[in-house]
């Protein structure tokens, strides 16, 4: 296969039909940008346990978004706790003041933000954080300021989401039209303040009840335009933003690679029987930690097994599986190449490379099928191509020494 065409040089153009152009974008920030949810949803069953209430999630739904100390006082008020929102949120802060650092990027996050930097997209960050507790989230990571063009934090404004005060105080600070930004959001509190500021929006849901999250409507003059699975996902030309220019045959090369190693076990026996499609299971050990930040979707990379020199393409499937209604996430390797027997028991090391598409619904197995078969041939036709083609040679993928 020839090398793929030279991409056109990103600049502003024509947005969808029906579509506004947008001139600024707006993003939160806990949830979309940094993956503090986590953490702090940990502290805050930590905090309402101490005060004798488990932490419902109907209640932790009701809060999402809003500030700090005004989503203590909604937990407060739920749970019947005997205590103020500033007393809960105090005790959750020194709490956490020493956890923050243990938060990670979200995906796709900080690929966006340069890159909408990087074509003079001018940004504004609008978060319900408070500029005080803001300091520490952000240690370490100061070089995300430097690209926001704008900043407000939930202590600048009179009232936080849901009200719209905190994107209209954004709007005026970046000189714009509400009309003409663009916010990306996770909570539905967020996407209320941004429907009400009059600002067109993405939603990127951290809550997995998606009927918390308004439908979309890509040609709204305001409200909910797009509901995507992750960042990973976002095509800002749609829009009229610059596209992005780093895709390989569709494929969002990671940022970082993942490299996985374990045992072949056995799986639930649906890949070869069902669809004809061998998948090389691992066991659940070995994938915990990547599996805890990966967005559920299709990845591809480069593997090995046991002490065979060779190197083997591969696409794989992370997530919950919704044809067969997986009861947990599994991550399930379609290694393309044809084994003569089998070969549980042997070590399987895998180098993740690059994301292909979000995990979908299909109407059967016939689709299902039709769509692995596609995603093959675009890993082929990826791994084939610079700068994924280089990993194959990653030193992860050498058999131990004897």
């Amino acid at each position: 296969m020839g090398a793929p065409a030279a991409a056109p040089a990103p600049s502003a153009q024509e947005p969808s039909p029906g579509v506004r152009p947008v001139k600024h974008v707006v993003f939160d920030f806990d949830g979309l940008v940094l993956d503090t949810e986590g953490l702090i949803m940990g502290v805050a069953k930590e905090v309402c346990e101490g005060h004798g209430r488990p932490l419902r999630r109907s209640v932790s739904s009701k809060a999402l978004g809003m500030r700090p100390v005004e989503a203590w006082q909604t937990v407060a008020d739920s749970l019947g706790i005997e205590a103020t929102g500033e007393q809960l949120f105090t005790e959750s802060e020194a709490l956490l003041k020493n956890k923050w650092h243990e938060a990670r990027m979200m995906p796709g996050a900080e690929r966006l933000l340069q890159h909408l930097s990087r074509h003079n997209v001018p940004l504004g960050l609008a978060t319900s954080s408070l500029s005080t507790t803001f300091v520490n989230k952000i240690a370490g990571r100061d070089h995300l300021l430097d690209l926001f063009d704008a900043k407000v934090f939930g202590d600048e404004v009179d009232k936080g989401k849901p009200h719209p005060d905190i994107f209209l105080e954004c709007a005026r600070r970046l000189g714009a039209d509400p009309a003409e930004c663009l916010v990306i959001e996770d909570s539905p509190n967020g996407l209320e303040a941004a429907r009400a500021a009059g600002m067109r929006s993405i939603a990127v849901p951290s809550l997995t009840d998606r009927d918390q999250y308004p439908a979309a409507d890509l040609a709204a003059p305001a409200g909910c335009c797009e509901v995507l699975p992750s960042l990973l996902d976002m095509r800002p030309e749609v829009y009229g933003l610059p596209r992005f220019t780093d895709q390989v045959c569709g494929c969002v090369p990671l940022d970082h690679p993942w490299r996985i190693k374990g045992p072949v076990v056995r799986g639930f026996g649906r890949g070869s029987k069902l669809l004809g499609i061998p998948t090389a299971n691992l066991c659940p050990e070995s994938l915990e930690n990547q599996l805890a930040e990966a967005v559920s979707g299709i990845y591809i990379g480069f593997c090995s097994l046991g002490d065979r020199p060779e190197v083997y393409e591969f696409a794989m499937s992370v997530g919950w599986n919704p044809v067969f209604k997986n009861k947990q996430r599994t991550a399930e390797p379609w290694i393309l190449h044809e084994f003569a027997e089998d070969f549980y028991g042997e070590e399987l090391r895998l180098v993740t490379v690059a994301y292909i598409r979000p995990e979908c619904d299909f109407p059967g197995l016939d689709a299902l099928k039709e769509r692995i078969h596609e995603d093959g041939r675009i890993a082929r036709a990826a791994l084939a191509q610079p700068p994924l083609a280089a990993l194959r040679e990653d030193p992860f993928l050498r058999p131990a020494s004897p």
